[in-house]
Parts: C-alpha cells; sequence; structure tokens
C-alpha cells in the first residue's frame, strides 16, 4: 500500500497580548471543523467552549503551551484569527432592523458581511492587574479563562460567594517584604484578609474585571429597507461562529 504525501500548511503567527509575544499556529483543518460542528449541533455550552480550546490546541505548534490557561480575550482573538487565515476573513450574518419608521419597527432583515480585520484589542486605559491596597501592599490578580465565568452583583445573598470567587483568580499578595501566594495561605485565610479592607478597596478589585482587556467588533451596517445606518458593537466575538 502506498503513502499517501503530507500536505504542508502555512505558519499564522498571532501576537497574544497576556503572553506579550507571537505564538505559531497552524490553520483550522477538516477535522478541528468537524469538532466545531458536533459541538455546535449538541447546543451544550460547555462541549462549545471545550471544542474552541481543543481546536485552538490542536493548532498550537508549541508544545508546551497550555491553552486552558489563556485569559479570555487571547482566546478570542486567536480564534477569530485563525478563522480569518483558514476560511477567509469574510463571515456572512443577517442583521435585524428594529429602526423606527412612521412609529412602527422596521422589522426587516439585511445580509451583513463581517470583516473579521475589524476585531481589535480593546485595553482601557490605566488598567492593570496590580492593585495596591496600602503604600507598600497590594494583591495581583489573573484574568479569567474561557471556562470561567465572572459575577459580580454584589447584593447580600452572593457578596460572600463573591468573597470566595476572588480567591481564584488571586495570583499573589504582596508587602513591602514577602510575596504570598495562594497555596500558602488558602482561601478562608484570603476571606478574612478580604474582610478587613475599606470598601473602596474591594471595589477597586472588582473593577479589574470591568476594565480587563476585551475583543470587540466596532462596524456600521444600512439597513436594506429604511436606509437607518446601525452601529455595531459586539464584545462577544464567539457568538458569531456558534
Amino acid at each position: 500500500m502506498i503513502t499517501l504525501p503530507k500536505i504542508e500548511h502555512p505558519i499564522v503567527n498571532i501576537r497574544v497580548h497576556s503572553l506579550d509575544r507571537e505564538v505559531k499556529f497552524r490553520p483550522f483543518l477538516v477535522k478541528e471543523e468537524k469538532l466545531l460542528l458536533i459541538a455546535k449541533e449538541s447546543m451544550e455550552p460547555d462541549e462549545v467552549r471545550t471544542a474552541i480550546v481543543q481546536i485552538i490546541q490542536n493548532c498550537c505548534l508549541e508544545e508546551d503551551l497550555d491553552i486552558t490557561t489563556l485569559p479570555l480575550f487571547d482566546i478570542e482573538m486567536i480564534f477569530v484569527t485563525l478563522r480569518s487565515k483558514s476560511v477567509g476573513e469574510m463571515v456572512q450574518l443577517v442583521f435585524h432592523c428594529t429602526n423606527e419608521v412612521d412609529g412602527k419597527e422596521c422589522n426587516t432583515d439585511t445580509d451583513y458581511a463581517l470583516n473579521l480585520e475589524k476585531v481589535k484589542y480593546q485595553f482601557p486605559e490605566k488598567h492593570t492587574n496590580k492593585i495596591m491596597l496600602t503604600e507598600t501592599m497590594g494583591i495581583v490578580l489573573h484574568y479569567p479563562t474561557l471556562t470561567e465565568e465572572v459575577r459580580l452583583k454584589a447584593d447580600d445573598e452572593v457578596f460572600e460567594a463573591i468573597l470566595h470567587m476572588l480567591f481564584n483568580y488571586v495570583d499573589c499578595i504582596f508587602d513591602g517584604e514577602n510575596v504570598y501566594k495562594p497555596e500558602e495561605f488558602g482561601e478562608e485565610q484570603f476571606v478574612s484578609f478580604i474582610e478587613t479592607l475599606t470598601v473602596d478597596k474591594l471595589n477597586a478589585i472588582q473593577n479589574f474585571f470591568v476594565t480587563s482587556p476585551k475583543v470587540v467588533l466596532e462596524d456600521i451596517t444600512e439597513c436594506k429597507a429604511c436606509g437607518y445606518e446601525h452601529k455595531i458593537y459586539s464584545e462577544d466575538l464567539l457568538s458569531f461562529f456558534l
């Protein structure tokens, strides 16, 4: 039996913000498209997330890089870039117009071509993952991944849960002399520590998640029926492919 020749694929260099460097990937192949289709058919969000991570891991040419540790915004940018380089930068969608015309909703669907080249990182000014709690003491946090969801609704019922949730994102706590890692002080001691902070310091910690970098799409499209120009803004880029 003869052996078929192997197909050589181009290398895609993608700058990963959290790593502050470029990472080498190969394009999507048929087997990656199959993974995504199976996940989409399941209609289970967890399966879709797992498939996205697996696809990116398959395409990554750096064997020692664990994709599951990357922040959500980097996962989104990698996935969008690979999709653009593998299938094409245009995604055909339908935009629904809700503009009011003569007191009634236009209610017209217009074909919309999403150009993936318009997807960009958004970096809020003065954002930092190091929050100072006193002049010499502070906390360093890490970003949520694709499989993590951060809820920051601070009412009486969930306030305690928020304190415990924050523990999952602590890289370290430091003062003028020492650095303390989560595995050294544990969750209960961390919660007790947070309870000694002033409210403004807790708000500063929570604000880290609110002001974290994002991958966004900003575009304009015109309704074919009423001509209204709609501004398109999305921070959920993965939903365009699911």
